[in-house]
């Protein structure tokens, strides 16, 4: 008999790393979940893959394709770990990486910190050379004043390069000519030039993002050196995939060139998973709500498409690359429960992380914690958490909390354990309407989606305070940004700036423009090996009006570009614009900004899959536990339910708590639960409904 084919997703998360194992001829999925490893992303990889090999009881051999998320870059960006790199600009613009923008992080804190260079003064070098803003080489480097550069780069002990001239996204050919005499001279360095990594205007944000692109090629370089044997030596036959912060994944090759593609890499996944679930249930409005052990991260999907964003800032850093609009905060379920000198409660940033871990864990840690909280107030079942193998220290989440919250405010260890998850659930739920609200989007028209380890646990008051009538709960929210990964296209984005302005946006000069992006865009398809028939391009532009500083992304229509597409095209800027800031001006001059093309090579993806409903009726439970809730001012006796004998068409009347594997589901007072065909559990929340 024919060996199935499997796909195997692995999210390597900041506490924990999930893993999802998806048999390709039937659909079925397996979970499995294993401790991250901070200093050893790579073990925790390996210890994912063995621990869904054993969780699906398949053969290795029968493994085809490897996809997985990782915070590697992420990480060192966020804790300023970056190898030593240097910059190559043009004389008298070596600055522009630290001057950056007017903006400032707190208009009225007189004592902030900018947050420093990615790369320091020393190590940024002025080569004598210049493109005119139509294209023009005014001034070619010379090849002496190169050498000289290049001796004070090896005597710093540089690692890596980055290369940004002025224009060079009109005209790359200067930057072509000196990455050229790097890879001939010193072919030891990673080396890594605007115009390939971010072709496109503003030269802040394009020196910003290349330094870090190059700044991270070392730490990929490396990190990829080292899995990829072991990898190979446990699933022979798999292809390896990293996830991209756009919603594609990314081969091997192309992620040590690219490291700054896979900077948000495991949110991805989720927000992916959410969108998969939005089109085959036609859902048209889905809020992800992704609360793991350090952040939670908030995603929007809207009729079936990803809100992406072309800009992203990373620990104040500009990051100009396509990816997904992620809103991530400090608010987990290790986050850190704290007093200021006032004596004022805080939830985060920081974070106990998987070592050592909330204080129940009993691995070392000593500060209270979300999860310390919810132990407190009895929404944490230590019988159940992770199946039971992993036991909890209750007394010592009492002891934490009472000790550092609750004495010190006077407070009860109830009380205060309420107050750090109330404090958290209002973090969140800022985020929330940043994601809806402040976008253009009523949160009371959609529904939540509540994944991550804690994201269930919260999801019930969250939604409710938030306005949302409902949450949605999918069958394996544990691991659900795994599921997510299994299913993600490959991806490359191209992008070329090229302004016109009212009648010059013609189709003569759009079609130009696009036939060169699809032109990049099926060479890099066929570099992955992707099939013809499995490539497909979808082109977007950037438009704004006539003296706007910044613009927004519109699909262009399929079809031949002729007036009627562009007349299209001007209709939906229009529309987008009224959506984003609720005015529009259809008699101003438009600005057509820079083309874009987004080349994918397209996964199968297995249908959701359906399950007969029943007649309903109630579970039987597995006991009752006593949980404190708000809404009664104390205790209540609550039934505890097991996950795996809710069928669908099945309720469940709150206050209730839901138990499996990989999360734990409240449901609060006043609330109902139901079962749908698709093993999802949908909470009515409470919030009303409204229709626009």
């Amino acid at each position: 008999m024919a060996m199935s084919s499997v796909r195997i997703g692995v999210d390597i998360g900041g506490t924990f790393t999930d893993v999802t194992v998806l048999n390709e001829e039937d659909g079925n999925v397996t979970i499995a979940k294993v401790p991250s490893r901070k200093s050893d992303p790579g073990g925790a990889l390996l210890d994912g893959v063995n621990a869904g090999l054993i969780a699906a009881g398949i053969d290795a051999a029968s493994v085809t394709l490897l996809v997985h998320g990782t915070t590697i870059v992420t990480n060192a960006v966020l804790e300023n770990k970056l190898p030593r790199t240097a910059l190559i600009t043009t004389k008298g613009f070596r600055d522009v990486l630290e001057i950056g923008r007017h903006f400032r992080p707190d208009m009225y804190d007189l004592q902030q910190d900018r947050v420093p260079p990615i790369i320091p003064r020393n190590r940024r070098y002025g080569l004598a050379e210049r493109i005119s803003a139509a294209g023009e080489v005014l001034v070619r480097p010379e090849e002496a004043d190169f050498d000289n550069i290049l001796e004070s780069i090896k005597a710093d002990n540089v690692e890596a390069v980055a290369i940004c001239f002025l224009n060079s996204y009109v005209n790359p050919e200067n930057e072509a000519l000196v990455l050229g005499w790097l890879n001939q001279k010193m072919a030891s360095l990673a080396v890594s030039a605007s115009y390939d990594v971010c072709r496109e205007m503003r030269e802040f944000e394009r020196v910003s993002t290349v330094s870090v692109n190059a700044a991270a090629i070392p730490l990929v370089a490396k990190y990829l050196s080292e899995i990829t044997p072991n990898i190979r030596g446990v699933l022979p036959n798999a292809k390896v995939l990293l996830m991209q912060s756009n919603g594609g994944s990314l081969t091997v090759h192309a992620a040590r060139n690219y490291p700054a593609r896979i900077l948000t890499s495991g949110p991805a996944g989720g927000a992916l998973a959410v969108q998969r679930m939005s089109r085959d249930m036609k859902y048209p409005s889905l809020l992800g709500v992704d609360m793991g052990g350090t952040s939670t991260d908030i995603s929007l999907i809207q009729d079936g498409e990803l809100q992406m964003t072309t800009e992203a800032d990373v620990a104040g850093r500009p990051i100009k690359l396509p990816m997904i609009a992620i809103n991530t905060i400090g608010a987990g379920a290790g986050s850190i429960a704290w007093l200021d000198e006032v004596k004022g409660l805080h939830v985060g940033p920081h974070s106990a992380g998987s070592d050592p871990g909330p204080v129940a864990y009993g691995k070392g840690g000593t500060q209270p914690t979300v999860t310390d909280a919810n132990i407190v107030l009895g929404r944490l079942l230590p019988q159940f958490f992770a199946g039971g193998r992993i036991e909890l220290d209750v007394e010592g989440s009492r002891r934490a909390i009472k000790e550092q919250i609750g004495d010190p405010l006077d407070m009860s260890v109830e009380e205060a354990a309420l107050g750090i998850v109330r404090i958290a659930n209002a973090n969140m739920e800022r985020a929330v309407r940043v994601s809806s609200a402040e976008k253009g989007y009523d949160p009371r028209t959609m529904t939540m989606v509540a994944f991550g380890g804690a994201g269930p646990m919260h999801a019930a008051a969250l939604a409710k305070s938030a306005g949302m009538p409902t949450v949605l709960v999918p069958d394996k929210p544990g691991v659900f940004s795994a599921v997510g990964l299994v299913m993600a296209d490959i991806r490359h984005d191209f992008v070329r700036t090229w302004i016109l302005r009212g009648e010059d946006i013609a189709p003569d000069v759009l079609k130009e423009i696009y036939e060169q992006l699809e032109t990049l865009g099926r060479e890099a398809l066929d570099a992955d090996a992707v099939p013809a028939k499995r490539q497909r391009l979808t082109r977007t532009a950037d438009m704004r009006y006539v003296g706007q500083a910044y613009e927004i992304n519109v699909t262009l229509p399929d079809g031949e570009i002729d007036a009627a597409l562009i007349k299209v095209l001007s209709d939906r800027f229009h529309a987008h614009h009224n959506q984003l800031y609720a005015h529009f001006h259809p008699d101003k001059q438009i600005e057509f900004v820079s083309g874009r093309l987004i080349a994918n090579g397209l996964m199968s993806a297995p249908p959701m899959r359906q399950y007969k409903t029943d007649g309903g009726g109630c579970p039987a439970k597995l006991g009752d536990h006593r949980i404190y809730f708000e809404e009664v001012g104390g205790y209540a006796d609550t039934p505890i339910y097991s996950r795996e004998v809710l069928t669908p068409g099945m309720v469940v009347q709150g206050p209730a708590v839901v138990v499996q594997l990989d999360t734990t589901i409240i449901i609060h007072p006043g609330q109902s639960a139901t079962i749908d065909s698709h093993a999802n559990l949908l909470i009515a929340t409470g919030g009303e409904a409204h229709a626009r």
